[in-house]
């Protein structure tokens, strides 16, 4: 009975460490999507809310930070873009490191990507500094469906104070 039971252990261990890799889609650079993120980050860092929306579906999901789990559509957002100039100005955005475009083998198209941001309320004169990752989903048509913002809210909350 131990020989059986030490021969089913070094079976299950054998079988545990023989596993196989399992690739589940490729990892970009460099793509098209990524230009795109870069060129929608610049049109907003500028204020050009329509060149910014200009690539997004009209159909696009906004989950944001603040209440991730209150979607909101392009109106919204260039609503809450024009209400960012207003109150905080022109916002200072550096890219961190550099994004990534995520092809899933059975999901859309995902650029991953880091940034810093710096807004200085205007009201307040108080400078909030915070770091966004954001994952942008692409349709076949090359407009983003989906953005998902997560970053701290408490530098800007307490620049408004």
């Amino acid at each position: 009975m131990k020989k059986l039971i030490i021969i089913g252990l070094l079976a299950f261990s054998a079988k545990s460490f023989a596993q196989t890799a399992v690739e589940n889609g490729t990892i970009y650079k460099e793509h098209p999507y990524i230009t795109a993120v870069k060129e929608e980050v610049a049109d907003f860092a500028k204020g050009d809310t329509v060149g910014a929306a200009s690539f997004y579906a009209d159909s696009v999901k906004f989950y944001d930070s603040p209440e991730p789990t209150k979607p909101y559509g392009i109106k919204q957002a260039r609503a809450s873009w024009q209400k960012i100039f207003t109150d905080w100005g022109m916002p200072t955005i550096k890219q961190v490191g550099y994004p990534d475009g995520l092809q899933y083998t059975s999901d859309p198209f995902t650029v991953q990507s880091w940034w810093e941001i710096t807004v200085v309320n205007i009201k307040t004169q108080k400078t909030a500094k915070f770091e966004q990752v954001v994952f942008d989903t692409f349709n076949k048509d090359g407009k983003i469906t989906v953005e998902l913002s997560y970053y701290d809210t408490s530098a800007i909350k307490d620049a408004m104070k």
